[in-house]
C-alpha cells in the first residue's frame, strides 16, 4: 500500500459509536406500522436527501395519521443518542500520523442528517480533507456514484485510495467494485488478516502498520 495518498473512513462504527440506544427512526417506523417496503423507502429517502423526518411522514403518510407523539418521542431518542455517541480512542491520533505522513482523509458514510453531529461537535474542523455524506451527495454506498463523487473532488485515481469501514456490504464489497483496496475494521478480532481482496484490522492504529 505504498502507493496510497487518500484514506477514506466510514463514520459508524467505524471511527465514532454509542451505546445501544433504540433507533429514533426505526422505534417510529415501527410504531406506524408501516409496511417493509415503505420503511426501506423512507429510510432512503431520509440518507439521500436534506429531507427532515416531519416533513417526510406529511408527505408519505395519510393526512389524518397522528404523528405529533411520536415526533415528540423521536426527537427526545434522537437527542438521548447523539448525546450518547463517543469517538474510538484510537482515531484523532491516527489522523494525526496520517497527516504528518502527508496523507489526505476524506468521510464517505450512509446517514441522515442529524447524524452528521459528530462532524460538527466531536472532532476538529479540520479532521477530514473531504466529505462525502449520502444525504448532501444524492447517492448511497455501494453505488458506483458515491466513489466517482469521491474520485472527481478529490482528483486521486482508484489506485491511491484505500476505504476503512466496518460493513461489508457498503464499504468493503463497495470498494471492491470500484477497485478501491479495502480494510474492514474489525474491533472484536486482534490480528490483522489478510482475505481475498480485503484486509481484516482490529483497531485503526494497525492501519498505520499497514501504510
Amino acid at each position: 500500500m505504498n502507493n496510497k495518498k487518500l484514506i477514506a473512513f466510514n463514520m459508524y462504527n467505524t471511527w465514532v459509536s454509542s451505546p445501544k440506544w433504540p433507533n429514533p427512526y426505526k422505534e417510529m417506523f415501527s410504531q406506524l406500522w408501516i409496511s417493509l417496503s415503505l420503511y426501506k423507502e423512507l429510510s432512503t429517502i431520509l440518507q439521500t436527501t436534506t429531507l427532515d423526518i416531519t416533513d417526510l411522514l406529511l408527505q408519505k403518510l395519510p393526512p389524518d395519521t397522528p404523528i405529533d407523539a411520536l415526533l415528540v418521542n423521536f426527537q427526545s431518542t434522537m437527542e438521548a443518542q447523539l448525546s450518547s455517541l463517543y469517538v474510538y480512542e484510537d482515531f484523532l491520533s491516527t489522523i494525526d500520523v496520517l497527516k504528518q505522513l502527508w496523507y489526505q482523509t476524506a468521510v464517505v458514510s450512509n446517514l441522515s442528517k442529524p447524524y452528521s453531529y459528530p462532524l460538527h461537535h466531536l472532532i476538529p474542523k479540520n479532521t477530514f480533507d473531504y466529505k462525502i455524506l449520502s444525504y448532501e451527495v444524492g447517492s448511497q454506498k455501494p453505488d458506483q456514484q458515491i466513489f466517482d463523487y469521491l474520485k472527481n473532488i478529490s482528483w486521486y485515481k482508484s489506485e491511491e485510495i484505500v476505504m476503512v469501514g466496518d460493513s461489508f456490504s457498503s464499504d468493503v464489497q463497495w470498494a471492491k467494485n470500484a477497485s478501491i483496496d479495502a480494510i474492514h475494521i474489525d474491533r472484536f478480532s486482534p490480528w490483522i488478516v489478510y482475505h481475498d481482496g480485503y484486509v481484516s484490522i482490529s483497531s485503526l492504529k494497525k492501519l498505520l502498520d499497514l501504510l
